[in-house]
């Protein structure tokens, strides 16, 4: 018994001596436990955190998706990201503008080398683009308006356009044309005008260059003269070329109606459009190319007046010195109201001595000192009806006489004058084929020196078969001045019935004819 009352005070103490540390195995085990679930806690919140972040830059991304699209709601423009619809907003603008935009559709904005319509000759024309020979006169405004054209079609592709240096653009154009003629000079074909020809006669080479700034650009045209040479009526043996127009123009008509222009042009005396295949009179007597500086504006509204002033030098001078001694103003009004539309205009020229047509004979410069100073006056009218019918109106003359040493008709100082009147109609052939029928009546004063007739009647036809190309046919009657008529001017000037010598011209009183089949090729 005193051994089991021994055991059972040992196991007793064992048991009081064993909680603790029962108790203490337990309280660590618990720790433990405490800690993995504080550690996998902590995990816990750093994933949620992230999940946060994750939420709210979703949430921010979703708000600025639904930005966008309401600003494309509020606003329409294609964005370079949706090709297709690119390219029905560019064919929808040129069928609008009726005008071919020469750019690379695959790099927008960039710099490149690529070809463009020849300046003044709409590849898709109709209505009152159907005057399609391009009269070079404005080349300038020409040129702002198809650069215009070209910056809206990029802001619409890209978005926006890169600011400079970033696009600097050359654009090649061109022109090659072919001509079939006879002619019926009522016998007077022994003075050495062939009765029939084949003739290359233009062409031309365009560049057109853009930038890098917006509100520069250049233009260079080469030109190749068809004419025999000097002393030689072989003419294959010359087809010299040589740079009929180079300037510089500073303006961005999206921004300014305002430019400027400098450099070799024809100064916007006259606009000499036509549809016919022979030049106008009026150009003939009048047109001027200079080496000249030009201010101008045009805004670019569907009624809105426009408008240019220019001083040159000119080969003729009435002083001992030549100087910067001529120039002039030039104003109009474009209008448009319901089908009925035009562009109307006058012009003022200090010295009409200076035109093309006095200062060339037979392709001789003549540089001459004259004893005063011709003033000249241009006024003008382009009207057109509906879609199809179209008027042209001109009128240019000196407004004082020349000094019979100069020019002289009948034994005094010529006053010359010419006026143009056309009418044309335009359909389609074929469904597709733009085409156009006109009429002319042509008369002159007291320019038997020049070489012009006194009086022409002309009808032609004109076609587009293929693209970028244009077939004419033109029937010509000229009546020349009498046969008693004789003047003096510019040796050389001469036409089949107005042959000059030495020191006069003299007329046949004849009447020629032609007929006249053109091809021409622009690129």
């Amino acid at each position: 018994m005193k051994v089991i009352k021994s055991l059972l005070v040992v196991f007793c103490i064992s048991g009081f001596l064993f909680l603790p540390i029962a108790t203490l195995a337990a309280a660590d085990r618990d720790d433990a436990r405490l800690e993995r679930i504080s550690l996998e806690l902590n995990k816990l919140q750093q994933e949620v955190k992230s999940l946060k972040k994750q939420l709210r830059a979703t949430r921010q991304q979703q708000a600025a998706e639904a930005k966008q699209a309401q600003k494309v709601a509020a606003d329409p423009q294609p964005e370079a990201s949706k090709p297709a619809l690119n390219r029905q907003e560019l064919n929808r603008f040129v069928s609008e503008e009726q005008l071919y935009l020469p750019f690379d559709l695959d790099v927008p904005g960039q710099a490149f080398v690529s070809t463009g319509p020849y300046v003044g000759v709409p590849v898709q024309y109709a209505g009152s683009h159907l005057v399609v020979n391009s009269p070079s006169v404005n080349t300038d405004v020409q040129l702002l308006g198809i650069r215009k054209n070209i910056l809206k079609q990029l802001l619409a592709m890209n978005g926006e356009i890169e600011k400079e240096p970033y696009h600097s653009h050359l654009l090649l154009s061109g022109l090659v044309e072919a001509q079939v003629n006879y002619t019926n000079n009522s016998g007077v074909g022994n003075r050495g005008v062939p009765p029939t020809n084949i003739d290359v006669s233009s062409v031309a080479l365009d560049a057109f260059f853009l930038g890098p700034s917006e509100w520069t650009l250049g233009f260079i045209e080469f030109f190749y003269n068809n004419g025999p040479p000097a002393g030689s009526g072989f003419t294959v043996s010359n087809s010299s070329v040589f740079v009929n127009k180079a300037f510089i123009t500073i303006g961005d008509l999206l921004v300014s109606p305002f430019y400027g222009s400098v450099g070799q042009f024809y100064v916007p005396f006259g606009t000499f459009s036509s549809v016919m295949i022979s030049s106008p009179v009026t150009q003939s007597l009048a047109r001027t190319k200079a080496r000249s500086i030009l201010l101008g504006f045009q805004p670019q509204g569907k009624n809105a007046a426009y408008g240019s002033v220019y001083i040159f030098r000119g080969d003729s001078h009435a002083p001992y010195i030549s100087r910067i001694n001529n120039g002039g103003i030039n104003l109009g009004f474009k209008f448009e109201k319901g089908k009925f539309g035009g562009n109307i205009g006058a012009g003022v020229l200090a010295n009409l001595a200076d035109s093309v047509g006095m200062q060339s004979g037979n392709g001789t410069q003549h540089f001459e000192q004259i004893v005063h100073r011709v003033p000249a006056y241009n006024l003008r009218g382009l009207f057109n009806f509906g879609e199809h019918i179209n008027f042209i109106a001109e009128y240019v003359g000196a407004s004082t006489r020349f000094n019979p040493n100069d020019m002289s008709f009948k034994n005094h100082g010529a006053k010359p004058w010419a006026v143009d009147l056309e009418a044309t109609y335009s359909f389609y052939i074929l469904d597709t084929r733009p085409s156009s029928i006109g009429i002319g009546y042509a008369k002159t004063n007291q320019a038997l020196a020049l070489g012009l007739p006194l009086a022409r009647t002309s009808l032609e036809f004109t076609t587009s078969l293929w693209r970028n190309t244009l077939q004419s046919l033109e029937l010509r009657h000229d009546k020349n001045y009498a046969a008693s008529d004789v003047a003096n001017g510019p040796i050389g000037a001469t036409s089949p019935g107005n042959p000059c010598s030495a020191t006069q011209c003299t007329s046949q009183g004849s009447r020629d004819n032609a007929i006249t089949a053109q091809f021409d090729y622009y690129f």
